[in-house]
């Protein structure tokens, strides 16, 4: 069992349970209240392996897994397909819920909160060279045998990719 192992605990279908808090600037945290406020209550990625590698998307000066919020009339599922696909190129298929995070923001005293879950997820395709929706500011894709250091909850990430 790795060091992270002990941090977070998984339920009896093996899916991850866990809080997370993040402080944010003003701008970013009114921004992202501004959105569950108006009914984005859920967030998804996906953890896309393939060949020893990890499929990772760089937005906002870091890397992290393709994803994003929900839309409204959307599952879960289907939010995670059209976001790997806008962000990748890629095709995903849906696998299993690894992990379910209660991820709540704060500034000032303020909080707000939604959920976040990561899939497991198959992809096809060629990764596009043009990467992302105009709005999102994804600047780059890419394959990564070892986790970049700039890696959004990378702790997180390597305890899930080591189970």
């Amino acid at each position: 069992m790795s060091d992270d192992a002990a941090r977070f605990e998984t339920d009896s279908a093996g899916v991850v349970r866990r809080e997370s808090e993040r402080e944010l600037d003003r701008e970013s945290f009114e921004s992202l209240a501004a959105r569950i406020d108006a009914g984005m209550d859920w967030g998804v990625a996906a953890l896309v392996e393939r060949d020893g590698e990890v499929l990772l998307v760089h937005q906002r000066d870091r890397w992290v897994l393709p994803g994003g919020g929900v839309e409204d009339g959307e599952s879960r599922e289907e939010a995670l397909v059209r976001e790997v696909r806008e962000e990748t190129g890629l095709e995903a298929t849906v696998g299993s819920l690894r992990s379910v995070t209660r991820q709540t923001f704060a500034h000032g005293g303020e909080t707000t909160a939604f959920r976040f879950a990561v899939y497991d997820a198959a992809v096809r395709g060629t990764l596009t060279d043009d990467p992302g929706l105009a709005d999102e500011n994804v600047a780059d894709v890419g394959w990564f045998r070892t986790l970049p250091a700039d890696t959004l909850d990378r702790p997180f990430l390597r305890f899930l990719l080591d189970r």
